[in-house]
C-alpha cells in the first residue's frame, strides 16, 4: 500500500507528526492511503494515487469538519469525493454518512500511535497530570482540582485559544517536545481525560446547514452542552505510559470504544468526584496497578503497525465492546 501525507495544516510536533505511517509505504499499484487535514485538496498526492483501485483517506478529525464556518465555502459532504474509502475515528459520523449515501464508503478505525513512543516504566513522582488545551468550564475545574495535588499541567503557549491563554498560570511546563511530554506522563500516577470537543454558536450554525444533521448521534448535544464526541489520543498516551486514565463520563463515552471501564480506566462525574478519586488513587496507588497494567496491554492493540494492517485488510474496526 502506497502511503502519502500532507501535514501542512497540522501544528508541528503534534500527534500526526509522530504516526510516520509512510514507514510502511510499499506501492503495490492497488491501494493508496493519504493522511493529513489538507488531504482533500493536495493535487500532487491525488495524482500519485490516481491509478490505484483503493483510494483511501484517514480522517482523524471527524466530526469537526462539519463545524467549519458556513461562510468559508467548505462542504464536508463532498470534500472527500475522490476517495473510494474513508477511515474515521468517529463511528457515529461514519454511520450517518453511510446512511445518507446508501453505501459503506466510511469505515471506523482506531486512533493509532507509533510503537517507538512507548516509554520505559518510570517511578511515579506526580499524583496527576492534565495536558492539552482549555476549551470549557470542565477543563478549568480540572486545573483548579489537580492543582491541590502534586500535579503537572502541560500546554503550548502558541496556537492556543483565549481560555487556554488565561489559564497559563496553572502550567507547570510549556511547549514541551512531544516525546518529553510522554516522559512526564509516565512519571504521573493519573491522567485526566475528556473525550469531547467544544463547539461555538458559529460551529452549530454550520452543522445545522447539513441535511439530516440531527441523524448524527455525534451532534446530539450541540444545542445543549455545546459539545461533540472525539476520542483523545491522551488516553493512549497514558495507557502506554502505565498511567491510570481518569475519564469524564459524557453522553457518548467514546473511552469504552477503546478500553473497558473499571478494569482498564475509571470514570469521574464532576469536580468533587474528580478530587475524591485523585486522592483515593494517589494515596492507594498499588491497589490500582492491575488496572494500569491491563490498560497498557490493551494499548498495544492500537499501534501504527496494527493500524496499517487493519486498513490493508479492508475491514471496519468495531471497537472493544462491539456495542457502538
Amino acid at each position: 500500500m502506497l502511503v502519502l501525507k500532507d501535514l501542512s495544516a497540522e501544528v508541528p510536533d503534534t500527534n500526526a507528526y509522530h504516526w510516520r505511517l509512510e514507514e510502511y509505504s510499499e506501492d503495490d499499484s492497488t491501494s493508496a492511503l493519504l493522511y493529513g487535514y489538507h488531504s482533500y485538496k493536495n493535487k500532487e498526492n491525488h495524482r500519485a494515487m490516481e491509478e490505484h483501485t483503493r483510494k483511501i483517506m484517514f480522517n482523524n478529525w471527524m466530526p469537526c469538519e462539519f463545524a467549519q464556518y458556513s461562510d468559508s465555502g467548505f462542504d464536508a459532504l463532498h470534500y472527500d469525493e475522490m476517495f473510494s474509502e474513508v477511515y474515521t475515528i468517529c463511528p457515529h459520523s461514519a454511520k450517518w454518512l453511510n446512511d445518507i449515501r446508501g453505501d459503506e464508503k466510511y469505515k471506523t478505525i482506531f486512533y493509532p500511535f507509533h510503537e517507538d513512543l512507548v516509554p520505559e516504566p518510570q517511578k511515579k513522582i506526580y499524583d496527576v497530570i492534565y495536558h492539552g488545551g482549555i476549551h470549557g468550564n470542565e477543563h478549568v475545574e480540572c486545573l483548579e482540582t489537580i492543582s491541590q495535588f502534586k500535579y503537572q499541567y502541560i500546554t503550548m503557549t502558541r496556537h492556543i485559544n483565549e481560555l487556554t491563554m488565561r489559564c497559563l498560570g496553572y502550567a507547570t511546563t510549556g511547549n514541551l517536545p512531544f516525546k518529553d511530554k510522554i516522559g512526564v506522563i509516565a512519571k504521573s500516577k493519573i491522567s485526566v481525560c475528556y473525550n469531547m470537543v467544544h463547539n461555538q454558536p458559529l460551529h452549530t450554525e454550520s452543522i445545522k446547514k447539513y441535511p439530516n444533521w440531527g441523524g448524527n448521534v455525534a451532534f446530539s448535544e450541540v444545542d445543549a452542552w455545546d459539545i461533540m464526541p472525539q476520542f483523545k489520543t491522551r488516553m493512549h498516551e497514558a495507557a502506554m505510559s502505565r498511567t491510570l486514565n481518569l475519564v469524564q463520563r459524557d453522553p457518548w463515552n467514546m473511552a469504552e470504544y477503546y478500553y473497558q471501564p473499571e478494569t482498564e480506566f475509571i470514570y469521574f462525574d464532576d469536580k468533587n468526584d474528580l478530587k475524591d478519586k485523585i486522592h483515593e488513587i494517589s494515596t492507594n496507588w498499588h491497589q490500582y496497578e492491575a488496572i494500569v497494567e491491563r490498560a497498557f496491554k490493551r494499548s498495544l492493540d492500537y499501534t501504527v503497525r496494527k493500524f496499517i494492517a487493519f486498513i490493508e485488510s479492508g475491514h471496519e474496526w468495531k471497537g472493544v465492546s462491539n456495542e457502538l
